[in-house]
């Protein structure tokens, strides 16, 4: 697995596409950033809440199957 450093990011361009411009993925020890590729404008989102949003579909999904 690769460790994630301070001091060198993980930066991954991902099979994702706005239009004809390519998702990037940025992984930060303590976030993950992303933005299109050849655009300066990114979203930096903290690791805890994207677990609560994976947990709150989980429940949505759930629900919707009656459970």
């Amino acid at each position: 697995m690769t460790k994630i450093r301070p001091d060198s990011p993980v930066v991954r361009q991902t099979d994702v596409y706005e239009r004809t411009d390519a998702l990037i993925v940025s992984l930060e020890p303590r976030c993950l950033t992303i933005r299109l590729k050849g655009r300066r404008e990114a979203h930096t989102v903290d690791y805890g809440a994207i677990l609560d949003l994976a947990r709150k579909l989980a429940y949505r999904r759930g629900l919707q199957r009656g459970a």
